[in-house]
């Protein structure tokens, strides 16, 4: 099957997941953590369970650049023999392998991005993405700054080359994002620093921005810039139970953080062309320990269902469910490429 590009226009009125993953975390298996793993097939079929058209799709983690002992002990260590010479190389190259030869037949179902460490041998990376750009379809960009340990600030330095590999393709961002004082590599501040230097590239910052009023309100005054849902069912546990990793007091927004659906409502009243929808598939649940700064760990335990995260979506009237699964989600995609 030749390999192809989707348009904007073939998204019209398809309900996309904005953040799923697919791959495999070494880390977390060996640490007997949750989740640990996705197959490509295996996230169809959760596909056709929620009614759900399209994914966005990007690789689990960076493990295989990493000393596993030392990420077993919470450190993101370089190996000294790593079986990826860079960081997320041959997740990404697993990835697209899977979208486009492993499973062809399913590839109209799934946009990938590529995933980068935005500090840890920038030159390196770009140059495998140019291999794989040449060689299949890219959508977009995904940074979680946590699991490699590297501050998103990067991004404005040593790693600016991303930026330009980006704009270069117009190419999306899609940010993994925090609040919690704790952590130190993901913060929404450091974030919206980077969204704001480069008003020509678009950019999504997920997990609700934590229900931090004041950062919604910054990214939603953006015209270049989307906040996801992802794993919108735990966020909500961990406001409810006043969390530090969630915004708290006068600094939250107004909901009725006793139940996702309204917490979802409430969000998409307050920014309508700002929110986007996503699963965070399979880490709609997450329970796992993680290195959150220099001396500070998290242990997670928080467990939800894809269900949820699909019935959050389908409890808004149509005309909202449809906007943030697909009109957002396609200017996000697709920025001035989208004509109506």
């Amino acid at each position: 099957m030749a390999i192809r590009h989707i348009h904007p226009e073939e998204l019209s009125d398809k309900r996309i997941d904005v953040h799923a993953h697919v791959g495999v975390s070494l880390k977390a298996f060996a640490a007997m953590e949750y989740p640990y793993a996705q197959t490509l097939e295996g996230l169809y079929y959760r596909q056709r369970t929620g009614g759900v058209d399209v994914n966005v799709v990007f690789p689990l983690g960076p493990d295989l650049f990493f000393d596993p002992h030392a990420l077993l002990a919470g450190d993101a260590v370089p190996a000294a023999r790593p079986l990826s010479s860079v960081p997320y190389g041959i997740e990404n190259q697993m990835l697209l392998r899977e979208v486009f030869t492993f499973c062809p037949e399913l590839s109209p179902r799934f946009l990938p991005f590529v995933s980068v460490d935005p500090g840890r041998k920038v030159d390196e990376q770009l140059e495998l993405l140019e291999e794989l750009d040449r060689d299949y379809p890219l959508y977009g960009i995904k940074i979680a700054p946590v699991l490699c340990q590297t501050p998103i600030a990067r991004l404005l330095d040593r790693g600016a080359g991303f930026l330009d590999f980006a704009r270069d393709r117009d190419l999306p961002f899609l940010f993994h994002t925090t609040v919690d004082p704790n952590e130190s590599y993901s913060q929404a501040s450091a974030t919206l620093e980077v969204v704001e230097a480069n008003p020509d590239l678009r950019f999504c910052l997920a997990h609700c921005i934590a229900f931090h009023r004041g950062y919604l309100d910054r990214a939603a005054a953006l015209e270049n810039c989307w906040v996801d849902t992802s794993a919108l069912a735990i966020q909500v546990q961990l406001a409810a139970s006043g969390s530090s990793l969630t915004a708290t007091g006068s600094d939250r927004i107004d909901a009725d953080f006793s139940d996702p659906n309204r917490v979802l409502r409430a969000l998409v009243e307050a920014y309508p062309r700002t929110i986007l929808w996503g699963t965070d598939s399979p880490a709609y649940a997450y329970i796992c320990r993680r290195r959150q700064g220099e001396d500070t760990f998290e242990d997670f335990r928080l467990k939800a269902r894809y269900e949820d995260e699909v019935a959050a979506l389908e409890s808004l009237p149509p005309s909202e469910c449809q906007a943030i699964s697909s009109h957002n989600t396609v200017r996000f995609l697709f920025g001035n490429k989208v004509t109506k």
